[in-house]
C-alpha cells in the first residue's frame, strides 16, 4: 500500500535550498491582535510578546499588494475552484508575502501568522501555481472540492514515516486530477492530514492497481486549520509597531545627522521612485529639518509611471530633480553590447553610473553626499557593503544607506505610518522598481509588462528577436527569458534541456572578439633591444584608436598604411588595422605591461558608449567625449596612466 522512502522520520515542510542568509530573518506574529510584527517585543496595542514566523531566508518580508493578491487568487481559484482564493486570502486580514529562492519569482504567503503554502511561477507553462503547506491544504479543503486524495486510514503511519502514497493506500479520488498536481490528502473523516504532488492522473488510478500515486511533501495527524476569526488593517499594524517603527527611525536619524556632520559635502537622496528611496528621502527630510534635493538619473527605459511620480514628488516638496538623462543611450549602445544580462549588466554603468558622475561634476561640484535606499536583504553583495562607501565608478560621490539593515515590512510600515504616496506600480504586482527591461527582473515580472505597458513590451521584443534570428535561437530564447543570462546558470540550462531546446552558441560580449594573442613572446631584436608581436582576433578602427592611443604618449597616423606609431617610456608601439600589434624597447621586462595596456585603451576606446564616467576622473581634464567616444587632449595629458586602473563598462567579467 506504501513505498518506504529513506529511512528517516518526519518531513521537511519546504526545501529551503541554498538561500543566504544576509541578516537575522525578522517577522513575528501577535496572535491576539491577528497581525505581523517587526519584532519579538510586546505589541505596542495588547502588550503581548509576539510569536515568530519561521520564514525562509533571505527573510524579506511584505505586505500582499493588490497585483500579488490577484495572482494568488486567481491561481488557487483555477487549480482548487471558484472561491478558494478569497477563502484563503481574505480581504479583511493583513496578508504578508516573502520572496524565497527559486529559478523564477516565488513568494511564501502568510495568514494568520501561518504559512499557507507558495506562490510560484513557472518558467515553461509563464504561470504560477500554488504549492501549499499542511495549513494550507486543510483550508482548501474546507471549502474545496477539487484535486483531493482519499486515503486509507491505515496509511497514515506509514506517511508520518517518510513513505510516499502507493496506489493501494487510495482509497477514492479526485477524476480530474492530472500528473504533477498539486494535491491534497484526506482521510475517511475528512480531514486533511497530507499534501503532495500527483504522480498519477484520476485517469491512469483508475486504470491501474498499483503505481505511485502521490509525492508526500507534507503530513501528520488529523487536525483543524489554524484559521482564526480575528480580522484587522494595515493601520493597525502600524499601531502595533509602533514603538519598534520609532526605535529604528531614531537610529536612522541619528546616522544621518552623524553622518552630515562627519562629511562637509551638500547633501541630496538617491531617488530611484521606488519604496527604499522614498522611506530614506522621508527619514533625511525630518532628520535636517528642510527638504533635499533629488538625485534621479532618467535611464530611458523607466516606466513612465515611474517618472510622473518622481516628478509629482519634487514639485510637491519644491525642490530640484538633479541628475542627467541617458536619452537612447540604451537602444544606441545595445548593438554594440547586444542585450544586457545578469552576467554581463553593462547597461547599469552606461545608463546610470556614467551620467552620474557627469551630473556630480558639472552640477555639484564634483563632490556630493548621497543618501541611498540601499538594503542588506535586497542581494549578497548589498550584504557586505559598507553603510558609507566611495563608489570607484562615480568619483566625488560618498553614499550611505540609512535603512540598510531594514526588512521591506519595516520600510512599509513606516511609509503606512507617515502617509507617504507611493509608486502605483507597486499595486500592479511589481517587487522591485527599475528599468523595465532589467534582465535581473523574474520572468513574471517581465511577462506583466507585456499586460501593463504593451507597447514597451513590444519594442523590447522586436530588438531580442533581431539578436534571436542572429544567433539562431529559438523562440523559446525569448519568451521564457534565456536572453538574460551570456552564459545560462544550471538552473535554466535543466529547462532547456527537459524541453529539448536548442539555443546554440553562448552568445559572447564584444570584449570576447577583441583579444590579443602573443604570436611572438618578448626576443631580442636583431638590431638592438626586444620586441614582442602579437595579432588582435579582429581588426582594428585605426582613427577611434587615436583618440585615445596618446594616453601613453607621443603618437604618428599614417593614413596610407592604416596604421599608428606610439613612443612610451622607452618602448615603440606600431598598431595596424589588420590588428597586428608589435612593440621594441630597449628592456624586456616592460614590453608585456606595456602590451596588455594597449589591449585594455583599445577596448575603451572601441567600444566606448560614451557614459563619461571617466571624464571627470582625470585631474588634469585631459578626457573628453568626442564623436560618441572617448578622446584624449594630448596638450593635456601627462602619459600618467593613471586611466589605465579606471573601471569601465566594458570590464564587467
Amino acid at each position: 500500500m506504501v513505498q518506504l522512502a529513506k529511512k528517516q522520520r518526519g518531513r521537511r515542510r519546504f526545501r529551503r535550498g541554498h538561500a543566504p542568509y544576509l541578516g537575522r530573518i525578522r517577522l513575528h506574529w501577535c496572535d491576539t491582535c491577528n497581525l505581523p510584527r517587526i519584532s519579538e517585543n510586546e505589541c505596542s496595542v495588547c502588550d503581548t510578546k509576539s510569536r515568530k514566523v519561521e520564514i525562509s531566508p533571505p527573510g524579506d518580508p511584505f505586505p500582499a499588494m493588490d497585483g500579488h493578491l490577484s495572482h494568488a487568487i486567481n491561481t488557487l481559484d483555477r487549480q482548487f475552484g471558484q472561491g478558494v482564493g478569497i477563502h484563503l486570502l481574505p480581504s479583511t486580514k493583513p496578508i504578508v508575502l516573502n520572496k524565497v529562492s527559486a529559478i523564477d519569482a516565488m513568494y511564501e504567503i502568510i495568514v494568520d501568522g501561518h504559512i499557507l503554502g507558495r506562490l510560484r511561477f513557472e518558467i515553461p507553462e509563464s504561470h504560477y501555481t500554488f504549492v501549499p503547506t499542511l495549513e494550507g491544504g486543510r483550508r482548501i479543503g474546507e471549502v474545496s472540492s477539487r484535486k483531493w486524495i482519499l486515503c486509507h486510514d491505515e496509511v497514515l503511519k506509514y506517511l508520518k514515516d517518510g513513505a510516499n502514497l502507493m496506489l493501494p493506500g487510495v482509497a477514492d479520488f479526485d477524476s480530474n486530477v492530472e500528473v504533477d498536481d498539486e494535491v491534497w490528502v484526506k482521510n475517511s473523516e475528512g480531514s486533511v492530514i497530507a499534501v503532495g504532488k500527483a504522480r498519477m492522473s484520476g485517469k491512469q488510478m483508475e486504470a491501474s492497481e498499483k503505481g505511485f500515486a502521490v509525492k508526500i511533501r507534507e503530513v501528520s495527524d488529523p487536525a483543524s486549520s489554524k484559521t482564526t476569526a480575528k480580522e484587522s488593517t494595515w493601520d493597525t499594524v502600524v499601531d502595533a509597531n509602533s514603538e519598534d517603527l520609532d526605535r529604528i527611525e531614531d537610529e536612522a536619524m541619528a546616522f544621518i545627522r552623524r553622518t552630515v556632520n562627519h562629511e562637509d559635502s551638500s547633501v541630496v537622496v538617491g531617488f530611484s521612485g521606488g519604496k527604499d528611496s522614498l522611506v530614506t528621502y522621508l527619514l533625511v527630510e525630518k532628520s535636517l529639518g528642510f527638504s533635499p534635493s533629488i538625485f534621479f538619473i532618467d535611464t530611458g527605459i523607466e516606466l513612465p509611471e515611474t517618472i510622473v511620480y518622481v516628478r509629482r514628488f519634487a514639485e510637491e516638496r519644491n525642490v530640484k530633480v538633479l541628475g542627467e538623462k541617458a536619452g537612447d543611450a540604451f537602444w544606441d549602445s545595445i548593438d554594440t553590447f547586444g542585450p544586457p544580462a545578469r552576467d554581463f549588466r553593462w547597461c547599469c554603468k552606461v545608463l546610470k553610473l556614467g551620467p552620474a558622475a557627469t551630473s556630480i561634476a558639472e552640477e555639484l561640484g564634483g563632490k556630493v553626499l548621497s543618501f541611498m535606499g540601499q538594503r542588506k536583504l535586497e542581494s549578497f553583495q548589498r550584504s557586505i557593503e559598507p553603510r558609507v562607501s566611495h563608489n570607484p565608478w562615480v568619483p566625488g560621490q560618498v553614499s550611505a544607506n540609512p535603512i540598510q539593515n531594514w526588512n521591506a515590512l519595516e520600510v512599509w510600515l513606516y511609509t503606512f505610518r507617515e502617509g507617504a504616496e507611493f509608486n502605483p506600480l507597486y499595486n500592479q504586482g511589481y517587487h522591485r522598481i527599475g528599468c523595465y527591461l532589467c534582465p535581473s527582473s523574474p520572468l513574471a515580472e517581465l511577462n506583466s509588462l507585456r499586460i501593463t505597458h504593451p507597447k514597451l513590451y513590444d519594442k523590447w521584443y522586436d530588438t531580442l528577436q533581431e539578436w534571436r534570428r542572429r544567433y539562431g535561437y529559438p523562440e523559446e530564447w525569448i519568451g521564457l527569458g534565456f536572453w538574460r543570462w551570456k552564459r545560462l546558470p544550471k538552473g535554466q540550462m535543466d529547462v532547456i534541456n527537459r524541453l529539448g531546446l536548442d539555443i546554440g552558441v553562448i552568445r559572447r560580449a564584444p570584449e570576447e572578439d577583441l583579444k590579443l594573442t602573443v604570436v611572438k613572446g618578448v626576443s631580442p631584436c636583431v638590431s638592438s633591444g626586444f620586441s614582442l608581436e602579437g595579432q588582435f582576433d579582429s581588426g582594428i578602427n585605426i582613427d577611434r584608436a587615436a583618440m585615445l592611443m596618446p594616453i601613453f604618449g607621443d603618437m604618428k597616423v599614417s593614413e596610407e598604411m592604416g596604421a599608428l606609431r606610439v613612443t612610451t617610456n622607452g618602448n615603440s608601439i606600431s598598431l595596424f588595422s589588420s590588428g597586428s600589434l608589435t612593440v621594441r624597447g630597449e628592456k624586456d621586462d616592460t614590453i608585456s605591461t606595456t602590451a596588455s595596456q594597449i589591449e585594455r585603451a583599445l577596448k575603451r576606446a572601441l567600444f566606448c558608449q560614451a557614459c563619461g564616467s571617466c571624464v571627470p576622473q582625470c585631474e588634469n581634464g585631459a578626457l573628453t567625449l568626442e564623436k560618441g567616444a572617448i578622446s584624449v587632449d594630448p596638450e593635456r595629458c601627462t602619459n600618467c596612466l593613471e586611466c589605465d586602473n579606471w573601471p569601465c563598462p566594458t570590464y564587467l567579467r
